[in-house]
This record gives C-alpha cells, sequence and structure tokens, in this order.
C-alpha cells in the first residue's frame, strides 16, 4: 500500500470512524469502515479493482431493524410464537442500532451496551444471552461475518461459571412446593420428573400424552428434534388430576399459564422458600441430578434428558462417584499371583 509522510495513502481517520478515499474515473469515492484494518484491506481490494478495471456499485445499507425483524419471525415460525426473553433482547439491540447499517457496527458500541446491562446489575450469564442474540442477528447475512468475528473477538464480557448446578434436596422441594400456590404445583412437580424445559411444558397437549405406553412426545424441543419421556407414576398421577372429566380436547394445553405470571410467581416462591438465585430451569438440573446420583449411565440420563453431547453431562459427573469407588474396589480385589509368583496363601508357587 502506497505511503506519503510515513502515513497510508486514501486512509483517513475522522468523525470516530475509519475512511477508505480513493479516485474512480476521476471521481472521488468515499467507503466507511469501523477499524483502521478494515479500512487497509478495503482500500487494497478497491485499487485491486480499479487496476483491473472494474467498476464497484454502492453497496446498498444492510438495516439492523430489518435483521432483527427476520430472526424474530424465525423465531416466531419455529416456537410458536413463544420466544420467552429472546424478543426482549432483540428489543434491546434495536434501540440501539436502529436503522444503521449492519455493517458500520463497531465493537465499542457494543461494549458500550454491554456496559450499560452491567450497570443495571444484569448477571454476567443474563449478558452473554444478549451478546448472543446479538451474533444471531447478525448471523442472518453473510456479508455480516467479518463484523461478527471482529465483535466476537473484541468485545470483553464478564466471566460467568457455566458448570453451577442448582439442584433441590427432598426437603427444599417441600419447601419450594409449600410456598407455591397450588395450581403451579403440578408444572413443577412434572418438570421434577421429566427435566422438561419450562417452554417445552407450556407447549405441551393433550394430544402429546400416550396412555397407553405411559409416553410424553415434546414436539419442539431446543434441539429441534421430537424428543420422548416415560412418565413414571407420579407424573401419570398428576396428570390424571389435571384431566378434565369430560374428555378434554386434543389441542387444549395442559398447563394453561402465561409464561410472565409463571416466572413472577415461581421467582416469588422461590423468595419465599430461601433458595435464591434458583430458577425454573434448575429443576432440569435437578432432574438430572437425581438420576446421576441415584447411579444413572451417562446414556440413560443422555437420553431422559435429551441432551445431544455428552459434553452437556460434564456438570454432573461429580454427583454420581459410584463408578469411580467401584472401579478402585475391584483392584482390591485382583489377585498378584501371575506378577510376583506368590499364591493367595502367601506361599510360593
Amino acid at each position: 500500500m502506497a505511503r506519503k509522510e510515513g502515513k497510508d495513502r486514501g486512509i483517513t481517520f475522522k468523525r470516530g470512524k475509519w475512511w477508505v478515499r480513493l479516485y474512480v474515473n476521476g471521481r472521488e469515492k468515499w467507503y466507511r469502515t469501523s477499524t483502521k484494518s478494515q479500512a487497509k484491506a478495503l482500500y487494497g481490494r478497491l485499487k485491486a479493482d480499479v487496476r483491473e478495471g472494474k467498476y464497484f456499485r454502492k453497496e446498498k445499507p444492510i438495516p439492523f431493524r430489518r435483521l432483527s425483524e427476520e430472526y424474530e419471525a424465525a423465531l416466531d415460525a419455529t416456537r410458536r410464537g413463544r420466544i420467552g426473553d429472546d424478543r426482549a433482547r432483540i428489543r434491546v439491540w434495536i434501540d440501539l442500532f436502529g436503522d444503521q447499517d449492519a455493517r458500520t457496527i463497531a465493537p465499542d458500541q457494543v461494549e458500550r451496551a454491554i456496559h450499560a446491562l452491567q450497570r443495571k446489575n444484569y448477571r454476567p450469564a443474563t449478558i452473554h444471552r444478549y451478546f448472543t442474540v446479538l451474533k444471531a442477528i447478525l448471523n442472518r447475512s453473510l456479508a455480516l461475518k467479518q463484523v461478527r468475528a471482529e465483535i466476537s473477538q473484541r468485545v470483553k464480557l464478564p466471566k460467568y461459571d457455566n458448570q453451577i448446578v442448582r439442584y433441590l434436596s427432598s426437603r427444599q422441594e417441600e419447601t419450594l412446593l409449600d410456598s407455591l400456590p397450588a395450581r403451579y404445583r403440578p408444572i413443577v412437580v412434572v418438570a421434577l420428573n421429566t427435566g422438561l424445559r419450562q417452554g417445552e411444558l407450556l407447549r405441551l397437549r393433550w394430544q402429546d400424552i400416550d396412555w397407553d405406553i405411559g409416553m410424553i412426545t415434546v414436539h419442539q424441543t431446543k434441539s429441534g428434534k421430537p424428543h420422548r419421556v416415560p412418565m413414571n407414576s407420579k407424573v401419570q398421577t398428576i396428570l390424571n388430576e389435571l384431566k378434565n372429566p369430560d374428555e378434554p380436547h386434543s389441542q387444549d394445553r395442559i398447563f394453561p399459564h402465561h409464561l410472565k405470571h409463571l416466572r413472577r410467581v415461581f421467582q416469588k416462591a422461590v423468595k419465599n422458600a430461601g433458595l435464591e438465585p434458583f430458577r425454573f430451569h434448575d429443576l432440569r438440573h435437578t432432574f438430572a441430578s437425581r438420576l446421576a446420583m441415584q447411579g444413572a449411565n451417562d446414556r440413560t440420563i443422555m437420553a431422559l434428558g435429551g441432551w445431544q453431547s455428552p459434553a452437556m453431562l460434564s456438570r454432573y459427573a461429580h454427583l454420581s462417584p459410584m463408578h469411580l469407588w467401584n472401579a478402585v474396589e475391584r483392584l482390591g480385589q485382583m489377585g498378584t499371583g501371575t506378577k510376583t509368583g506368590t499364591t493367595r496363601g502367601g506361599g510360593k508357587a
């Protein structure tokens, strides 16, 4: 790249942005970038195009709002309109960037937004979720691959431990259920005995229950694949009690709670029971933890919980040390005759 007086020609910094300037057929052209490295790369590419006689049209902007609305529509299509907190997170980014060309989004803008969330005392895990939503929005366009990579590389997020496992003891479970209004207890008990996620439970309909073989079929899961969960006797009893004496309509929801109301009631019960910061999702952790503590192997826990990767089970490994004890116990039962030439009685062979 040509340099003059120690500076890169055709690249300048003004109004908080890096700009590329060059002449095409005698006409001055300006292109805005987020960083100096982007400006250098763009300048080199454009100069090469000029040398080869190519003419490049001004690229159309990619409004961030449009990408966000497309992402939200995609979530609605896959989750039947119930996308939980992601909708609110999308709105936060839309309020920040609006119709700004997504190619001009700079890491420092994102960092300022992250700092604003920290000042509002958002938890690190929640901030990570906001950041994940932003990356998913930018991923809607292949043209933003470099922007997304630079944001991921340069934006520093607060650290948090994703391996923390919160689970209820039997006594804590009783305390929590006593703190809940009666109409909300069934969904919590079913969650503890099936490991289903909050959204999966709220989407369950009577047609998803197979009473003959005792199975619940979850059609829309996090992985996108249907998942079947066996019902133990406690779950079957609860669902039988919830069933309308008249034959329920197959399309009726089993738990007709509103997401916000359920969350508010659950968190209030957690606070009254002295179990903060326990979350509804921790009922799923309780399900898996209890399976591990009862000696269930990884394949069984994966199948029952619908996990796609064994790596997700590493957080429960410390709860199931039985196989480790069995391994070292077998060492004590092994004879040493072949190694030392001695018999069990201590004499020479």
